[in-house]
């Protein structure tokens, strides 16, 4: 094998490292996701939702860290952390967590 043919073949594997980090990382973004119902719209969408640590040192929050809906709708009152505890990560659906919000 000469020096072209291996700098191929390294570019190759190289190319497919960055890849395959990328499809992983999307993957596995997506899949953290919760599909929930928006309490302004009424739609449903995947929201990435996380514990966070308070800078108080207090017990750690639930905050949104992504919606299908931003970032149109970026300022809302994040009323679907409501029913958070009742969906689960990625795909999985529960259909009784997508009920309707009652409007007040």
């Amino acid at each position: 094998m000469d020096l072209t043919s291996a700098a191929q073949v390294v570019a190759i594997v190289a190319l497919a490292l960055v890849v395959a980090t990328y499809v992983h990382y999307v993957v596995m973004g997506a899949s953290k996701n919760r599909l929930m119902r928006c309490p302004e719209t009424g739609a449903v969408a995947f929201v990435g939702a996380e514990r966070v640590s308070r800078h108080d040192g207090g017990a750690p929050k639930l905050a949104v860290q992504a919606c299908e809906f931003w970032p149109k709708r970026q300022g809302c009152a994040r009323g679907c952390l409501a029913r958070y505890d009742e969906t689960t990560s990625g795909y999985r659906v529960n259909l009784e967590a997508l009920r309707p919000f009652e409007r007040r």
